[in-house]
């Protein structure tokens, strides 16, 4: 049985440029594993049993200095990399649903990331729990998920239960597990907002060459891909001219961070997913 612990980011379209929504998948033996991990990071970075392990280096507890605090991120990011935790992010301008409902856009984003982790339990024959950072907007959402599965325009649907055999809510203090989701995530997002001025490049250049490990790819014929696997970057089919350049910028920042090549997060052979609609 797979976990699947999803977080969103980057909601405030006056401040923020991008929306993201993502999380990590462990299986068993890796939420052991990062549970251990994280235990012990914690423990040398001086936090106490109450005190939240965030990326946000605000959110440290006052007897934490900013070193360690900024150390133990670091040590998730190695923990999970070295213990193969998967990782799903889908990424949106927010200029592109300016005009939608936030519940609107994030059942959307919600849709997509369940439909990439079916995938991901499919191709490895497993089944698994997805649990989102509570909010209670989204109950009858994750049970239209569970009950009808992934709704498409054309009206026909894809079923997600055979594969995903609970959806529900947790938090960041609820367990470790939840705590890494927080600060891989966060990571993401820094490197997101660096690539749109908003950080620091020598920061994102340290952490992006890590999360790239991190985000589920698949080994193809074209290489090692992550888009359409573990990175999801929405719409599929960009018009405005103004947009794609802006999506563009941000995959040319992203790639220089991460020291790839654009294959790795863009492979234009393969065929995109059908796009599920939001009930």
């Amino acid at each position: 049985m797979y976990w699947f612990l999803v977080d969103e980011t980057n909601k405030n379209p006056v401040r923020d440029h991008f929306f993201i929504v993502g999380g990590l998948v462990f299986t068993p033996e890796q939420a052991s594993a990062i549970d251990a991990e994280l235990r012990r990071i914690r423990s040398v970075a001086g936090y106490k049993t109450m005190d939240s392990l965030k990326f946000d280096t605000n959110s440290r507890p006052d007897h934490v200095s900013v070193e360690d605090a900024t150390r133990a991120k670091d040590q998730v990011i190695d923990a999970l990399r070295e213990h193969g935790v998967r990782m799903i992010v889908y990424v949106i301008l927010h200029d592109v649903i300016w005009n939608s409902p936030y519940d609107t856009s994030m059942n959307y984003a919600l849709n997509v990331v369940a439909g990439a982790y079916h995938d991901l339990l499919t191709r490895e024959n497993a089944t698994g729990v997805m649990l989102i950072d509570r909010d209670n907007e989204r109950y009858d959402h994750l049970e239209g998920l569970f009950q009808a599965g992934l709704v498409y325009p054309t009206g026909n649907t894809r079923a997600v239960d055979d594969r995903i055999k609970l959806f529900g809510m947790t938090n960041d203090n609820a367990s470790h597990l939840s705590s890494a989701a927080d600060v891989a995530l966060g990571a993401f997002r820094y490197c997101i907002n660096t690539a749109v001025g908003s950080g620091r490049e020598d920061v994102a250049r340290k952490i992006l060459p890590k999360l790239t490990d991190v985000i589920w790819a698949v080994e193809t014929s074209a290489g090692k891909i992550m888009k359409y696997y573990g990175f999801h970057k929405y719409p599929l089919e960009i018009r405005s001219t103004k947009f794609r350049e802006r999506y563009q910028e941000l995959a040319d920042a992203l790639n220089s961070y991460a020291g790839i090549g654009s294959g790795a997060a863009d492979n234009p052979s393969e065929t995109p997913p059908t796009r599920p609609a939001v009930r």
